[in-house]
């Protein structure tokens, strides 16, 4: 299989620079004439271009000579066979071809016709694909160079090669206004030259009657994989490349077994498609079945006019997921290094939202997929209306007719129409029927925004056109604003409310970010409506059609509505003035901090997670503190004011010139995680740092890592004056992991000092929306250093739903994970990763649910059953973190490794909890000794008893 990387190729590219520079001279003395034009696409013969140049052969016949220029001998022999006037790319007839040609059409890049030859040619750049993955210059990966280090310079060059390109380029014909703004950042595109005409490429899967085109597929795939049984579900596996990297979805032996059984029994086929640069060894599997076939590249190099006969589409990243939209059949997304992959190359869209949240990471849970989506009615629809997604999101022209509005657009614009004398056919432009914004504005405050319903409001007025609208969101990544709305004469007027409730506190600000404006059906009748043909709605995406209000500055946020062509966002940032934004602004302060000399203050700084939340031990500690020392002042940090802040206490927005004031000044700073570059020691404050958890995984230098992490670790543990343990074991492993030389106190977590007042957790529960029967499950996963969201390897959102009606499940995520991603949602689930207080959600759990996380630590002073869900626990103990003990021999409840063992030990929870009694007063007498409601307590005294405090 051949193989391409970008280094390997922009390698290429600066060793012909010669042949480009004396191409480029000999442009600028041969002429160009209107009437030839050369077709060339990196696939061989096919995408976007054979259909453009079927249609002009038909269109112009005897008035311009089109000629394929074709990159191998192989193609060559396939272009003739079809009809095509042929010849080949490279030498010097394809350089005079291409240097005499008017009109150039390629589907890759310059390269699919004679690269040396394109200066002063009318490019046409037909892409291939909606891209979802980063191009050219959105995508560090493709500006590297082979044989020279990554460095900025060097990509400062390459990106300055692409715009030199992307200037070359005359039309880019693209399927959608949301692909156009991508299209312009990455090849740096005059925009003027983008057009919104649909694909040439789609065309072929809108033209005709369903059944025509499935037959007509049928009998391709049949020509290329052999006869296949007439009944069979035909499912296509049609992976992207991974710049040179091999395919992690190669399925290994054991998969192989467990695909050719399911297909016997669903009476179905799997066709392989790797894709033409990709690589991985797929061969085992033909020769596992015969319900296993391969679709040879070579033999189908496009892969698109074969998707009629598809009955279901597995793919990762690839540009084939929107293709299929078209059809509306279902999607299952398998990318087992989705984290990996989407920072290498950057994704437009994140991949949650690209795959509802249903991507999956090996092939037992696509097989399992599958199956529910057979059986199950509400996740087959659930899955439908999220394909309508992809192609309403992306595609804004479904007729059909793309090809010929691009050759239109060609001979209009290149003026080849008016030097050979041609009529040009109107193509109709069919109205794509959104919802219209006509009209926003920004409510001020009424009374100082103490409460949600008084503070601040955004009103926007829709015309919804021929949408069926039912309700009106702000979408952000965890947190939904719905509209209230009002509708009269096809007009939509909603009002959202800018202050929130979040976990029973109000008056909040919402999360730092971007919310989008979404509109949903009304409720009971599914979709939104379609209208007439020819003209469609769209739920996903709305025009614009307003003057849009200024900046909205609140004193708990700043907020401005901003028109793309995705539609109308919301973006929300933290209350800083405008001398504090930006990394000149922070420079500037951080300059005056290292420098100021503030007057000490009686106060304590508190950190949790890097501003996340106001929670874990320093939350344990600021209760204590205020009860025993009420006048000393408690700042919190915090990212922004979307954090609640403890009764009593300060909130401080992290950058704020009153947060660095603060940091400078205050006698005490309490952290549970690095306290990061930006500060500087005093000489009147003292630092506690309280961690956040007993470990199993091991930290630190005791992971040996490189020396720049080396030094930075003894940097960080240097500015530690005291270091809080929960127990022996834990001071013991902080010495060698932090090389500690200072003092750590052995006092308990204060964390856990919630768990002595269980009076607690009817309040909690009222907050989740709980009722007292509810039996509670809570799965908490600790974060993965290869990955950003949270694991998901049991479709958490299904799994729930089979838990009994009595149970619910409540999904925890990481703190890490909390910027990431988005909440899921299901019967019976509940995501409460933004939930500010883990320590509540242990206390009100019945069973809990962990793989690694240190909260096993925690939950076990409670005596609750625990199970350890760890499907992946070779990877994780022995390439990613490693454990500090055997977790198999020692864990205080079942360890299981898949769903239906997941399943079972969770509604056996209660029966098995007596088997591993010993191991959990074993684990309480050497992890929670000091866990008896007072270690808060303990710690404030210690820090009036050292004299940090006052």
């Amino acid at each position: 299989m051949a193989s391409f990387t970008f280094g390997a190729g922009n390698a290429r590219k600066v060793l012909r620079l010669p042949l480009y520079a004396l191409g480029a001279l000999a442009t600028l003395v041969v002429p160009r004439t209107p009437r030839l034009w050369v077709f060339g696409s990196g696939i061989g013969v096919g995408e976007g271009a054979l259909p453009l140049y079927r249609l002009a052969r038909s269109r112009l016949p005897g008035q311009v000579r089109l000629i394929w220029l074709a990159g191998t001998a192989d193609e060559l022999a396939t272009a003739r066979e079809l009809g095509l006037d042929a010849e080949l790319r490279r030498g010097w007839r394809g350089f005079r071809l291409t240097l005499r040609a008017k009109v150039l059409v390629v589907t890759h890049g310059f390269g699919d016709v004679n690269r040396y030859a394109t200066r002063g040619g009318y490019v046409v750049q037909l892409w291939h694909g909606i891209p979802l993955k980063k191009l050219h210059l959105d995508a560090p990966a493709a500006l590297r160079v082979s044989f020279l280090p990554d460095h900025r310079l060097v990509r400062a060059v390459m990106a300055r090669a692409y715009r030199y390109g992307g200037r070359g380029i005359s039309l880019f014909p693209v399927a959608s206004a949301l692909v156009a703004t991508r299209i312009v950042s990455a090849f740096g595109v005059a925009p003027s030259r983008v057009v919104v005409t649909g694909d040439p490429r789609d065309d072929v899967l809108l033209a005709g009657s369903a059944e025509s085109r499935r037959a007509t597929a049928r009998a391709l795939i049949d020509a290329v994989a052999g006869p296949l049984p007439t009944t069979a579900r035909l499912v296509l596996s049609a992976p992207t490349w991974r710049d040179g990297a091999a395919d992690p979805g190669v399925p290994r032996e054991a998969d192989w077994e467990a695909i050719a059984a399911w297909l016997d029994r669903t009476d179905s086929v799997l066709l392989l498609r790797t894709h033409p640069l990709g690589r991985g060894d797929y061969a085992s599997g033909p020769a596992r079945s015969d319900r296993i076939r391969m679709l040879d590249p070579e033999r189908l190099p496009e892969i698109t006019p074969a998707l009629p006969a598809i009955d279901l589409l597995i793919t990762d990243y690839s540009s084939i997921a929107y293709d299929y939209s078209l059809l509306g059949g279902p999607i299952v997304f398998l990318a087992p290094d989705v984290e990996h992959y989407a920072r290498a190359r950057g994704l437009y869209t994140p991949y949650r939202a690209f795959t509802d949240g249903r991507q999956l990471a090996d092939w037992r849970h696509v097989l399992a997929m599958i199956d529910r989506l057979d059986r199950d009615p509400a996740a087959a629809a659930a899955t439908a209306a999220h394909v309508r997604w992809l192609r309403d999101e992306h595609i804004d022209l479904l007729d059909g007719r793309g090809t010929e509005r691009v050759l239109a657009e060609i001979l209009r614009r290149s003026g080849i129409a008016v030097s050979l004398g041609l009529t040009v056919a109107e193509v109709p432009w069919p109205a794509t029927v959104r919802s219209r914004v006509t009209s926003a504005r920004f409510d001020a405050d009424t009374d100082g925004a103490t409460g949600d319903d008084d503070g601040p409001a955004l009103t926007i007025t829709i015309d919804r056109a021929a949408h069926v609208v039912g309700t009106v969101r702000l979408d952000g990544a965890r947190t939904q604003r719905p509209g209230a709305i009002v509708a009269a004469d096809g007009v939509v007027t909603a009002t959202f409310r800018l202050l929130s409730t979040r976990w029973g506190t109000s008056g909040l600000a919402l999360p730092s970010g971007d919310y989008r404006l979404a509109l949903g059906a009304e409720p009971g009748t599914g979709a939104a409506a379609e209208p007439a043909p020819g003209a469609r709605p769209d739920t996903a995406r709305v025009e614009v059609d307003a003057e849009l209000p200024g900046e909205l500055r609140h004193p708990l946020f700043r907020a401005q509505l901003l028109a793309t062509a995705g539609g109308l966002l919301l973006r929300v940032s933290p209350p800083l003035a405008d001398d504090e934004r930006g990394p000149v602004a922070q420079k500037r302060l951080e300059r005056e901090y290292r420098r100021a000399r503030p007057t000490p203050d009686d106060a304590v700084f508190f950190e949790s997670f890097y501003g996340q939340s106001a929670s874990d031990n320093p939350l344990g500690i600021d209760r204590a503190l205020a009860g025993i020392r009420p006048e000393t002042r408690r700042y919190w940090s915090v990212v922004d004011a979307s954090v609640a802040v403890p009764d009593g206490a300060t909130r401080i927005v992290e950058g704020s010139r009153e947060w660095w004031r603060v940091r400078a000044a205050a006698r005490t700073l309490v952290v549970n995680d690095w306290l990061r570059k930006r500060y500087r020691p005093r000489p009147h404050q003292k630092v506690l740092q309280t961690w956040h958890g007993t470990m199993l995984k091991r930290l630190a230098l005791d992971r040996n890592p490189g020396l720049r992490t080396r030094i930075a670790i003894r940097r960080e543990s240097a500015r530690w004056d005291a270091l809080l343990a929960q127990n022996p074991y834990s001071a013991e492993i902080f010495r060698s992991a932090y090389a500690m030389d200072g003092p750590i106190w052995q006092h308990g977590y204060p964390r856990n000092d919630v768990f002595a007042h269980p009076e607690r957790i009817r309040a909690v529960r009222a907050v989740l929306g709980l009722s007292d029967t509810a039996r509670v499950v809570l799965y908490a996963p600790t974060w993965r250093d290869d990955r950003t969201e949270m694991v998901d390897y049991v479709d958490l959102a299904s799994f729930a739903g089979e838990l009994g009606g009595d149970h619910v499940l409540l999904l925890r995520g990481h703190s890490r994970t909390l910027r990431y991603g988005q909440d899921l949602e299901g019967a019976q689930l509940i995501d409460v990763t933004s939930y500010p207080d883990m320590s509540d959600l242990l206390q009100l759990a019945d069973v809990f649910v962990t793989d690694y996380s240190s909260a096993m630590f925690d939950v076990v002073g409670t005596d609750k059953p625990m199970i350890f869900f760890t499907p992946d626990l070779a990877h994780y103990s022995t390439d990613l973190r490693g454990f500090y003990f055997d977790l198999l021999a020692e864990a205080p409840g079942p360890v299981v490794h898949d769903r239906d063992g997941l399943r079972a030990a969770v509604l056996g929870a209660d029966a098995a909890a007596p088997a591993f009694a010993e191991r959990r007063a074993a684990w309480r007498a050497r992890f929670t000794p000091l866990d008896d409601g007072h270690a808060g307590e303990r710690v404030v005294r210690h820090l009036l008893d050292e004299g940090w405090l006052g």
